[in-house]
Parts: structure tokens; C-alpha cells; sequence
């Protein structure tokens, strides 16, 4: 049995997507520490009249060791 971990991420790469077609039995690993500047909330797009614009999804504070699975999105963005 193949077995694949990974961390969800906002806008996943393909290779995500891979990974989640080779294996037997996919798990999302959401509850380490949120990582600041990471990918979970945030993804790199290619502008089409210009190079790479970063997209991120806002988030409300949170401590230091707050779990990826308890940030919050904050709703009054235009998110929602």
C-alpha cells in the first residue's frame, strides 16, 4: 500500500495532484503549526500583463502554534 502525507495548500501545484493519484490511501496533514509565509494560505499566479503576482487568502491573528486546521479566513475581506 502506498501511502501519501501532505499539508493542504491554497491553489495546490500539480504535482499535489500527482502525488494524490499514485497513492493507495491520501492523507491531509492539517494539524501542524501554521507556517507564516508558507503556502497554505498563499500561491504564486502568472500575471498575464506582467511576471509572477502573489494571491493570498486573509487571515485572522492567531498564536505562534496555532494548527493549520484552527486559522481562521477573515470573512469581512469579500472572501465569503
Amino acid at each position: 500500500m502506498k501511502l501519501g502525507i501532505m499539508q493542504p495548500y491554497f491553489f495546490p501545484y500539480l504535482g499535489y495532484f500527482d502525488l494524490i493519484n499514485y497513492v493507495d490511501l491520501w492523507i491531509v496533514f492539517d494539524t501542524p503549526q501554521y507556517i507564516r509565509h508558507g503556502w497554505v494560505n498563499r500561491n504564486r499566479i502568472l500575471h498575464p500583463d506582467s511576471a509572477w503576482q502573489y494571491i493570498t487568502v486573509p487571515i485572522m491573528k492567531h498564536s505562534r502554534k496555532t494548527p493549520i486546521n484552527q486559522i481562521k479566513v477573515v470573512q469581512e475581506s469579500g472572501w465569503d
